[in-house]
């Protein structure tokens, strides 16, 4: 496997908080002058604003003498990932002989970037790729269409897909994007450390209270005294735990999972307020900081790249991941046993949270009509199988999610990847929606929170109070 393909394994938390921040403030200023349409309403210029036919609702196709040209504009990696793309894009205009698709493929650190200038360019795209952390900043704004009366014309369901996802691309009855992937989120265990450690293997139904002993003793150091014991070196671990994840709504859509088997969550239904200040959540905080902190049991950041991917390579006994943590490491031929239990269950319940990225069609799309074929074909069973045939990526259509699963999967594979997200299984399948403003979101916690998760600081309660007090005021502008 290449060095490329690990960075981008390597960087996908970093990843979503670059979407999340991607749009900065001159990008925001490019988007709201992309989403005025002439003599219309600005869109976030009051609550009670309508958005016109050309700031998010359906119009009727555009007339035209000749074929139709679509302006398709996606982040893809250089190689295998474009071809795929490039091969379902011949495939459409096969059978769409009217419609011409012009693709222009963006690096994935570049995309988000540019994505705000891009729609305020004379320009308009008709085709965007929207990721989940950034879909409900650009529906506020107007720039996306509203999905849901094509939806309803043409009998696509949510259940057709997997339903929960359909929360983070969908707000006030709109629908932005369709999703056109998934990750299912469990816990990869390595179990030759386990069965050094004399630790039984997670069980389906491990508790909170199970992670952080597991947690505790599976970090070693280098005389093998685990983090439980008084003679416990923290300046000299072998190994760690488990793969930090930073336990705020900020970086991945994980820790919702996490939060909620605690019995909380990050926000109130209508997203008005934000619900960190509730001691279920502010029990979470602890359990992450009193492991990181006190116990030692993951690594830092620089201790978890150095080497490659922190349990691929053996560092770590637990990571957070979804299937493709299974393609890189068969790819990779890592040499230890492993295997994938569902996150711990607690007082809340036991969750498989789930993530995507959708295909959305820009409010100022001049070829609506042509452009929801597209994005019907890129999310058909057929592209979508496929795609899952790839095993790398996921699939959003629940008929073919099951083409993910490898030649020989580890025991807890399909029952973690694969069966949620297809109905058969008791656990329960949530998404997150990432507010408006995640940017703005994600800078206060960085600010209040960076302190706390470097071990300069134990205040939670203080930190909690300031980003609730500055969260609060952006739902609410």
């Amino acid at each position: 496997m290449s060095a490329n393909q690990t960075n981008r394994q390597l960087s996908r938390r970093q990843m979503l908080r670059m979407l999340a921040q991607g749009v900065t403030a001159a990008g925001l200023s490019a988007l709201a002058a992309a989403c005025g349409g002439g003599g219309s309403t600005q869109p976030g210029g009051g609550a009670g604003a309508q958005p016109g036919a050309a700031q998010g609702t359906a119009q009727a196709p555009a007339q035209s003498s000749g074929a139709t040209t679509l302006q398709f504009i996606t982040p893809a990696a250089v190689g295998k990932e474009r071809d795929l793309y490039q091969s379902f894009i011949d495939g459409f205009q096969k059978e769409n002989s009217d419609i011409k698709v012009n693709v222009s493929f963006e690096a994935w650190t570049d995309y988000m970037t540019k994505l705000p200038t891009i729609l305020a360019s004379g320009s308009v795209p008709d085709v965007i790729h929207q990721h989940m952390s950034i879909v409900q900043d650009y529906g506020a704004r107007g720039a996306l269409l509203d999905l849901n009366p094509l939806m309803q014309r043409d009998s696509v369901s949510p259940n057709d897909y997997i339903p929960a996802l359909f929360e983070a691309f969908s707000s006030n009855g709109k629908t932005y994007a369709i999703p056109k992937d998934s990750a299912a989120w469990g816990v990869y265990y390595n179990k030759a450390m386990f069965d050094a450690a004399k630790v039984p293997y997670p069980k389906d139904n491990w508790t909170l209270d199970d992670f952080r002993t597991y947690a505790t003793e599976l970090t070693r150091d280098k005389s093998d005294n685990p983090a439980s014991s008084p003679n416990f070196d923290p300046n000299n671990v072998k190994q760690w735990g488990f793969v930090w994840l930073e336990p705020t709504p900020t970086t991945s859509e994980v820790t919702r999972g996490f939060v909620k088997a605690f019995g909380g969550d990050w926000y109130n239904q209508d997203y008005t307020q934000t619900l960190i200040n509730d001691p279920k959540v502010q029990s979470y905080f602890q359990l992450m900081a009193d492991l990181r902190c006190k116990v030692h049991a993951t690594p830092t950041a620089a201790q978890a790249t150095s080497q490659g991917d922190p349990f691929r390579t053996g560092l770590v006994a637990m990571a957070q991941a979804f299937h493709n943590m299974d393609y890189f490491a068969r790819e990779e031929k890592t040499k230890f046993p492993y295997d994938v239990t569902f996150l711990p269950s607690g007082p809340g319940g036991q969750y498989v949270p789930v993530g995507a990225s959708g295909w959305a069609i820009t409010a100022k799309s001049a070829n609506q009509d042509a452009a929801w074929k597209l994005v019907r074909y890129l999310t058909s069973k057929q592209v979508q199988t496929a795609i899952g045939e790839q095993k790398r990526w996921g699939v959003s259509q629940k008929e073919s999610i099951d083409k993910i699963v490898p030649e020989n999967p580890v025991s807890g594979f399909k029952k973690v990847h694969v069966d949620p997200l297809q109905g058969n299984s008791d656990r329960t399948v949530i998404s997150f929606k990432f507010p408006p403003k995640q940017s703005q979101i994600t800078q206060a916690y960085t600010t209040e929170f960076d302190a706390v998760w470097n071990c300069g600081s134990s205040d939670i309660a203080g930190a909690t109070t300031n980003v609730k007090q500055q969260v609060d005021d952006l739902l609410s502008s």
